[in-house]
Parts: C-alpha cells; structure tokens; sequence
C-alpha cells in the first residue's frame, strides 16, 4: 500500500473519534463521583496522629508535591543536578506514594516492574 492509497482524513477523523470516546469517559467517571464522597479513603490510619502543629518556614528551591516513586525520583535527580534545598510534601505520614497507601495483605508490589528498572540499571 502506497501512502497515497491512505485517506488521511479518515483515519484523523478515527483517532478523533477514538480519543473523544476516552475523554468522555474519563470525565463521566469523575463527575459522577463528588471529590469528598469517600473521605476515610484520605484517612491516614498508619500515622500517628499529630494534632495542631506550627507550619514549616523555610527556604527551598524547588518543591515536589507527592512522595511516590515519581516524586522520589525527581528530587534524587534534582540533589544530582545540584539543587540543595529540595522538600517532597505528602499528604500521606510517609514517604512511597501507592507503597505506602496500599496495604492490601499478601500484597508484594502494586506497579509494573519496569518503572523501577532504570534504578536497578543503577545499583546493578
């Protein structure tokens, strides 16, 4: 088949098609769920609870909101690119994201394991 064989109206107007399909259900899941309908899921059952404490105040370069393996991930590349005052801000007690919300029993890893081998590239 030669490229001049393709309609490529046709087939933009199927990807059009195809990625109207997701964005609706995407936002029909989201809107049919109100944000604070489930609020023991934000409940943090691990951590000990703390009370009323005085803000944090210091002086920081660059903040990265969510300690999973993303967030984790982007402030080791940032201390190796130099960037000393870097603060990671969780709304769990602890660091690892999924990790650490997740505790299903007999539950041994919850994510594809090849987001975790540029790591293992590192550490051989």
């Amino acid at each position: 088949m030669s490229g001049q064989d393709v309609d490529l109206d046709a087939v933009r107007a199927r990807y059009r098609a195809e990625r109207d399909k997701r964005l609706r259900s995407i936002h029909a899941d989201k809107a049919s769920v109100p944000l604070n309908a489930l609020p023991e899921l934000a409940e943090d059952h691990a951590a000990e609870p703390v009370g009323d404490r005085p803000a944090v105040r210091d002086a920081v370069d660059v903040v990265v909101v969510g300690a999973g393996i993303g967030g984790l991930t982007a402030a080791a590349r940032l201390r190796e690119a130099g960037v000393e005052r870097v603060r990671v801000i969780d709304s769990g007690a602890d660091f690892g994201g999924v990790w650490y919300w997740n505790r299903y029993p007999g539950a041994q890893c919850d994510v594809e394991s090849y987001i975790y081998l540029p790591m293992l590239e590192e550490v051989g």
